[in-house]
This record gives C-alpha cells, sequence and structure tokens, in this order.
C-alpha cells in the first residue's frame, strides 16, 4: 500500500464552513513518520482485495495552541462509492456506515486536550467492499468552543483492479432479480465470457463476512438461492476467480 501527499485543491461549498474563518492551527497532526499533514490530502492506494478488506490510517493530533481545548472531530463524505463503507475512530471507534447514509458525521465523544497533549486515537477507516474506484473524505479537528478556529485532512482511498485482472475477467453479464427481493427466492444470472474454472458466487452480509459459496460449473449460467437462504438487510453477491473478485452485485432484501 503506498501513501502519498499533496495539498488539497478541495472548494466545495458543502464544506466552505468547516474551513472558513481558520485562524492559525492549534492542532497539529502528524503522520506515523512525524510530518505534519494538516491541510493535506492522504491518498491511499491499493488494489481491490476481498469482501472483507480494510484500508485506513492513524494520525496523531497535539494541542499547540498554549490552552485546554474540547476537541472533536468531523467527517465529510466528499465523493463517495455507492456499495462502500467508512468510519472513524477519535478516542472511540464507531459503528461502520453505508456510503450516503451519514454525508456529515460528527463524533460523539469530544476530548478534553490540555496544553500540549498528545491524542493518539483518530483513525480512517474504509472497505472497499469488492468495488473498485476513489473514495474522498475530509475530516475536520476543531475546538467545541470555537467551531471556526479548525484544521483539516482530506483522505482520498484509490482502489484499483488487481493487476491482471483484465486479463482473467471478461464478465459480459452479472444480475439479480428481482431486487430488491420483497419474498421469494433470489435468481443471479452471469455470462463470464470464457471458462468458469476456479469461479464461485460468494454472498457477504453488511460486515463483510462470507455466508454462501456457489461453485460455478459453466460460463453461462444461473445461480438460485431460497427466501430462507438471505434474511432482511443488504447483501454483497460477488463474482470471484481465484480468491480475486471479478465483478459485485448490491442486493437489497426486505422481507
Amino acid at each position: 500500500m503506498r501513501t502519498s501527499y499533496a495539498l488539497s485543491l478541495l472548494s466545495s461549498v458543502l464544506l466552505a464552513s468547516a474551513t472558513a474563518n481558520a485562524q492559525t492551527p492549534w492542532i497539529t497532526l502528524t503522520n506515523e513518520g512525524g510530518e505534519v499533514v494538516n491541510g493535506t490530502t492522504i491518498q491511499i492506494d491499493a488494489e481491490l482485495g476481498g469482501m472483507v478488506q480494510l484500508l485506513g490510517m492513524g494520525l496523531h493530533a497535539e494541542n499547540t495552541g498554549g490552552v485546554e481545548r474540547l476537541i472533536n472531530v468531523k467527517r465529510y463524505e466528499t465523493s463517495v462509492l455507492h456499495g462502500t463503507v467508512n468510519y472513524f475512530c477519535w478516542d472511540l471507534c464507531y459503528g461502520e456506515q453505508n456510503a450516503g447514509a451519514l454525508p456529515l458525521w460528527v463524533g460523539a465523544d469530544p476530548i478534553p486536550m490540555p496544553a500540549g497533549a498528545l491524542a493518539n486515537g483518530f483513525h480512517a477507516y474504509y472497505k472497499p467492499m469488492g468495488v473498485a474506484g476513489v473514495s474522498t473524505f475530509r475530516y475536520v479537528w476543531y475546538d467545541m468552543d470555537v467551531p471556526n478556529d479548525s484544521t483539516w485532512v482530506d483522505f482520498v482511498f484509490n482502489v484499483t483492479e488487481p493487476a491482471g485482472i483484465a486479463e482473467v475477467s471478461s464478465v459480459r453479464g452479472f444480475s439479480a432479480y428481482p431486487n430488491p427481493v420483497a419474498s421469494g427466492d433470489v435468481t443471479f444470472s452471469y455470462d463470464l465470457g470464457q471458462s468458469a474454472a476456479g469461479t464461485r458466487l460468494s454472498v457477504y452480509n453488511m460486515l463483510g463476512e462470507r455466508k454462501l459459496v456457489r461453485e460455478l460449473g459453466a460460463a453461462q449460467g444461473q445461480v438460485v438461492l431460497r427466501a430462507d437462504q438471505l434474511g432482511a438487510g443488504v447483501w454483497f453477491a460477488a463474482l470471484e476467480r481465484n480468491g480475486k473478485p471479478l465483478a459485485t452485485k448490491r442486493v437489497v432484501v426486505v422481507r
């Protein structure tokens, strides 16, 4: 996994209130290498893995403002991919959220920080859930008593297809019907375009836990799952070859 830094050029109207009227930063943010990252973009590059893949990074926050402050963190979804999952920790770790569920997420546990205090409890996490592409988040640190006196860091998660995936994946079609599923069975239709050797259909829950696996014996066909095999909620069905995802389908069950 490679991490790179660059100045952020983001000018979203949504984030304007978070950065307007900002003073000289009183919170100094540093990475594991000791580099100051206030007002920068941190890009995390990774190849797409399985449904349990988790990407993330922690930062150290030091109160360099000379007086005690009550520090909180909020997270903006700047641009996120549908079907992905994210969460963060600020002293406590919060539960996972689907992309789009909380465009603005305000931490519930501000940390009292005396002058010179160092907090190591921040981590930003991202689960691609088998979806390749770029998702961007802005994290803002602020004093509860002076909300505009803040600093920020943008996290860009850039997830690419594994090297050589184009050679092994020529999926022509992958669908689920009905979707959403209100009652009865759900049918997955697929067209791999080539041999089915080493290919399977795997079904994961929102935690990334694999619940069902069906080996595929033909390059084209259908897999039918009974009504009692998928409970109510959001599921992710993935065509996988030799452990690598080829295509992913989000399925909503509303029984």
